[in-house]
């Protein structure tokens, strides 16, 4: 199993102005075998843990692929759908977790299709969101509760927004890897056009000669 940790530290000035942390990767995941990512929370913390993940390849079945959120015991808090192309996850908690990636069956009791062996690559987003201030504590009133469920409701569509910017991201990449494989493909058929431009060419002389050659043998006779 090949683990790459990626650790999500926050500093204390960083929580103070509210910001957060994400990272929006692709990774390209052998058949049989696991990619992980490993990130912490803000200790003694409740953070908003949001992510998805997206199957690039779409000429290729996404049955083989299982991703599968664990908590620092290695406890399954969350699983993506059995033959899903893309999934996405927001839970809360705090400490350390680990993302992992399964390109067809590792031998335990995750779900994941017999490995085919086909290569595939996947898009992948973490996000890890403080909480928002609440205020002081023991305060309470209408307006503080109104506050709190309007920046809920704004975290909500953070996360939203978000997920969109990231599968339009996917799309992007999926875009660039076509373009790229278009030219490709062009750039081949330029080279076959001239290699059988130039073979016509080599024939034609060569037939130009022996004829040449022909018919003068026949003036000699």
């Amino acid at each position: 199993m090949k683990s790459v940790s990626l650790l999500f530290c926050i500093a204390s000035f960083q929580l103070q102005f509210n910001n957060f942390v994400d990272g929006a990767f692709a990774t390209v995941v052998e058949s049989g075998d696991e990619e992980c990512f490993q990130f912490r929370t803000p200790a003694n913390m409740e953070s908003t843990i949001s992510g998805n993940y997206d199957c690039l390849d779409d000429e290729i079945s996404p049955d083989p692929i299982g991703v599968t959120l664990y908590d620092s015991k290695q406890t399954p808090i969350w699983r993506s759908q059995p033959k899903a192309s893309e999934g996405t996850f927001s839970i809360t908690g705090s400490g350390k977790f680990e993302l992992c990636i399964q390109n067809g069956r590792q031998g335990n009791d995750d779900y994941v299709a017999v490995k085919d062996g086909i290569n595939r690559q996947i898009g992948l987003a973490i996000r890890v969101v403080p909480p928002p201030s609440r205020g002081q504590e023991g305060e309470a009133g209408p307006d503080n509760r109104l506050t709190t469920h309007l920046l809920e409701l704004s975290g909500k569509l953070m996360e939203g927004l978000h997920t969109m910017s990231d599968h339009q991201e996917y799309m992007r990449g999926r875009e660039n890897k076509h373009s790229l494989l278009a030219d490709t493909t062009l750039s081949r058929i330029v080279q076959w056009t001239v290699l059988e431009a130039v073979v016509l060419i080599l024939i034609s002389c060569g037939q130009v000669l022996y004829l040449k050659k022909f018919f003068e043998q026949r003036r000699y006779l």
